[in-house]
């Protein structure tokens, strides 16, 4: 199957000899939902965007008070599960705004 490839690149290079051959890439395609999908696409991905808003903001809060109940209570243990679900809030936060921005990159907004 290889050799029948090759053989027929070769000879397709020694009949056009005298002529230059170039090769074209791919257009820049488009990513698109099928006919009739896109607008439960945009609502499944709306649902899912705002979804991890949610989760990350109620994160936030409750690690926050974790941090302030601890240090006010005297509870070392709190404090420091608080002070470290702040630490991971952030960076699932910017987790998401970076998957989010390649995802948007790769998909675009239409063409």
């Amino acid at each position: 199957m290889i050799v029948h490839a090759i053989s027929e690149v070769a000879i397709t290079l020694v009949a056009n000899a005298g002529t230059s051959i170039k090769a074209e890439g791919v257009a820049n395609v488009c990513a698109q939902a099928p006919t009739g999908v896109a607008p439960y696409v945009a609502q499944i991905l709306g649902w899912v965007k705002y979804g991890v808003i949610a989760i990350i903001i109620g994160a936030g809060f409750a690690s926050s008070g974790a941090l302030i109940v601890g240090k006010f209570g005297q509870m070392g243990r709190a404090a420091q599960l608080g002070a470290s679900g702040l630490f991971w809030t952030v960076i699932g936060a910017i987790a998401f705004v970076c998957i989010y921005a390649i995802l948007n990159g790769i998909v675009g907004n239409g063409c």
